[in-house]
Order: structure tokens, then sequence, then C-alpha cells
């Protein structure tokens, strides 16, 4: 047992994570533990479902929920037994959860194998790295690994990205390739599952090209992915849907008509925002114009609230913006009685990108994209991702600025925020679905380009007409001004608020 002078791992900062090695560490007062093979241990935070099926000497334990939207009743267990009585091999138990949604990490046993993977765009995240011993670690917190192996802080890259601003106070970074904050501690990347024998992370998708789809059968088949999803979190979860102005979360909207009554809806507030901000104003008219309930969270950056202070305290780095966010929601919750899962509209961007507009796919233009041109830490490390990924994008045909922004930008920052996140709450993202990600990409690319998405504007008219009558994005000079505005009030009011307290 690992006996660490540090405060134990059952406070909220380790809220919904899990940690899997060779024995049960004592710092982990409160945890369920399950011994998943004769070398593996499991240990699962209280608030962390945590689910088993076993089959003629094979076993899938699930990690997080799942969504089964041709089943909507279906529950994990359900779901969980089902893959693995009609999967017999590990190759089908993968292929069986593209069509699921949720948010998850799962572990497939079979004899002498074992291998963990994840839900399609990674936001459970596995991390994965050696003790001192040379015993393998796998977890969802880069940090509670490093407390119980010994790694050290990569200080050098770490202090390099901060240094171009990558981690400042309101920003969105994010830590570049397949590695994390701490020496010898790796993520696992989303299409990559994790070899527990060896050590080893493998890509298993995508193995063939992704086909064409018209844009008719597009729209039938996702939105019938996304009702049912709707159908499924709606009799599970107590919802609470995040609202902007923005196309992704209008059409999430539109998927959940038939269920928009068990929900309630909110808007984050943020800085330098005001009532006529098309995020606020939107949402404000249209959920009143709809009789839905709404409300708008005011978000103080730099909050000193218990929930941001564990947030920086406790992730190596940290995003400042989401530590504010959730204080707010912890501080307001979306729905009476401070219970609620929230529901955004984060993956859809995967196929909606504005870069696969450019044509620099270059290892400088990736790091560009993501404001990481001046690091050269970060420019291999992006450019050793492009190497490995070349094979993938070959054979898929998949848009080499897709499959970089949901390898790359989406799991490493989503994923991230979303374990921040989770100190305050769940959350349920529809479009986190392999095969729906996949329908959307095979759609023409001509009609899932700015300025207009017009394939996603003409599944939200499919779904629910009414509510193309309010503005998506609405752009004029007056919000392209207030925008301007807003970006330089963030970054000055965090700079001035870092000063004061520092």
């Amino acid at each position: 047992m690992a006996t660490l002078g540090t405060p134990r791992a059952d406070g909220a900062e380790y809220r919904r994570q899990f940690i899997l090695g060779p024995h049960s560490p004592d710092l982990l007062n409160g945890w369920s533990r399950h011994r998943v093979s004769p070398d593996l241990v499991l240990s699962v935070h209280p608030d962390l479902a945590c689910t088993r099926a076993d089959e003629g000497g094979r076993s899938l334990i699930l990690l997080g929920y799942v969504l089964d939207p041709a089943h909507p009743s279906r529950d994990d267990r359900t779901v969980v037994t089902g893959v693995l009585e009609q999967s017999p091999s590990l190759s089908g138990v993968l292929k069986s959860f593209d069509d699921l949604t949720g948010r998850w990490a799962a572990i497939y046993l079979d004899h002498d194998e074992a291998v963990v993977f994840h839900d399609a765009a990674g936001l459970r995240q596995v991390h994965y790295g050696r003790d001192g011993a040379g015993a393998l670690w796998c977890g969802s917190r880069p940090e509670l690994i490093a407390r119980l192996g010994g790694n050290r802080l990569d200080r050098e890259h770490l202090d390099e990205l901060r240094s171009i601003g990558i981690f400042r106070a309101g920003a969105t970074g994010f830590w570049p390739g397949s590695g994390s904050a701490f020496v010898g501690i790796q993520r696992l990347l989303p299409n990559h599952c994790l070899d527990l024998t060896v050590g080893q992370a493998r890509r298993y998708w995508p193995v063939a090209p992704i086909a064409a789809v018209d844009q008719d059968t597009a729209m039938a088949r996702s939105g019938s992915s996304l009702r049912g999803a709707f159908s499924a979190a709606t009799a599970r979860f107590p919802l609470a849907m995040a609202l902007t102005a923005g196309q992704d979360s209008r059409l999430l909207l539109a998927a959940a008509r038939d269920h928009v009554g068990q929900m309630t809806y909110y808007t984050l507030k943020k800085t330098g925002s005001t009532r006529l901000t098309p995020d606020i104003a939107i949402p404000r008219r249209m959920t009143k114009g709809l009789g839905l309930p709404h409300r708008v969270i005011p978000v103080q950056p730099l909050s000193t609230h218990p929930i941001a202070r564990s947030i920086t305290a406790s992730f190596t780095p940290f995003h400042q913006q989401t530590a504010d966010q959730a204080a707010a929601l912890a501080q307001t919750p979306p729905r009476p009685g401070g219970q609620w899962v929230s529901v955004n509209g984060n993956v859809c961007e995967i196929a909606r990108l504005p870069w696969i507009v450019r044509h620099d796919v270059t290892i400088e233009g990736m790091a560009e994209a993501v404001h990481m041109r001046d690091s050269a830490f970060a420019v291999a490390q992006l450019g050793q991702w492009f190497e490995d990924a070349g094979p993938a994008i070959e054979v898929s045909g998949i848009h080499p600025w897709a499959l970089y922004y949901w390898e790359q930008r989406l799991s490493a920052w989503l994923g991230a925020v979303r374990s921040e996140f989770d100190i305050v709450e769940e959350a349920v993202s529809p479009f986190n679905s392999r095969s729906l990600i996949e329908c959307f990409l095979g759609v023409d690319p001509s009609l899932r380009q700015p300025e207009d998405w017009r394939f996603f504007r003409n599944l939200t008219g499919y779904l629910w007409p009414q509510l193309l009558s309010y503005p998506i994005n609405p752009k004029n000079r007056f919000t392209h001004l207030e925008f301007r505005f807003r970006k330089r009030w963030k970054s000055a009011l965090y700079a001035r608020a870092a000063r004061h307290t520092s």
C-alpha cells in the first residue's frame, strides 16, 4: 500500500475519478475497490458509476454511463451485458460501442488480454504511466497517477507552454500530443485503446474509408440518433441544457423536442456580456416564446469560491474559465433542488470545423491554428501525432484537420475541462457517438462549412422548424465590435485580477 503525506483523495478534487493498478492505494478512503483480475485492482470514487458484466471467462467493466439511442430504455448494465454477449472478441466489443453515446471508460478482460478504451471524443479521460518499480497505473487524472508513482512535474515544457500564453487565465489551451504535464504519464487518445499487459496504446479507428452520405439520409440517420439519445438521457437524468445563440445548442434543442418539458435551460453570462449580447438575448427570447424555464447564471472571473479554488489547486495545468463557471453553477444551480446533469453541444464541431477550408495542412499550420507555433515542444508533439495518424488519414479519407481537431484540440482541452467540471456536475454530449460523427463527416463538405453550416441548419429545421425563426449566431458590425470589445475586456480583467491576487 502506498502511504503519502499529502491530502487524501476522497475530497471534491477527485470526484468522479478512477485509478487502476497493481493494488488499491490507501489514500483513496471512501472509494469502492474491485479486483478486476489477479494483477489489477480498480478504485472508483463513489460518484462514478461502475458496471461489470461477465460472460464465459470474459469481463467488461464500464466507468461512467452509456446511452443507447436505438434502445433508450436500456440501462448501463443491460447495455454492457448485451455488448459482451453479442461480441466474442475485442474488435467486436469496440465496434459495438460506435452507435452508443455517453461518457465512459471501459476495461475489457479476456483470459490473458486486458484493454482499456473510452468514449468517442475521450471525454472520460484515460491516462497511464509507470511508477518507480515499473508497475503500470491507469486512471482518469494524471495528477493522481503522479502522486502514486512519484512522477515529477514536467516543469521545462510546462513553463515553455505558459510562456506563449497557452494556459493564461481565460485561455482554452491544452497539452499537445499524447503526453501530460507529468514526466512519463501519457494520455490515451480518442480512437485508441490501451493494452494493459504491455502498457502501450494502439489505434483501432479508422480502418476503412468514411462512406459518403447524401443529405437526406444523413438527416434521417442523425436525427434518429439524437432523438434517441435524448429519450435515453431524460429517462435517467435530471437534465439542464446550456443554451447560446450558436448552432450546436440549437440543434440539440431541436432534437430534444419531445422532451423539452422535462429539462431546464440556462446560459452562462460570461465576462463582458450584457442582456443585449446574442448569447444572452436570443436564448432568453427563444425560451420565453417556447414557454420553457430559462436562467441566466453570472460568472465571476477569478472566483474565490471553494469549488474554483479546488480546481485551480488540484489540476496541472488548470483552466481558469472552467473554475469560474463551475463555481457559478455551484452557487446558482441550473435546476431546482441542486441536482442536475448538464447537456452541452460539444463534439459536433469535429464535422463543422472552420479549419477545413484551410489548405495549409502542415505541422506548422496545425501548431499555428492552436496558437502553439512559438513552442518547439508543441510543434514536435503535434508533428509526431501527424506522422502517427498518416496511415489512418490515408485509409479513411478523413480530412486531416477534422482528425487533428478530434484527437488533439477537442479531446485534450474538452476532456480536461470535463474532468474539472466533474467536481460540480456530470454532463451529456449527445453528439459524442462515433457513428454519428462518421455520418456527419460523410456529408458533402460544402454543406458543413461557414458561414451558414447549411447541413446543420437543415437538420435543425428537419427536427423542429420553429427554431429557425430565431437567429443563429447573428453577424453584423455591432456584434463583431462587441465580440472584440468583450475579448479585450476579458483579457484585461483577468490580467488585472491576477495581478491583484498574486
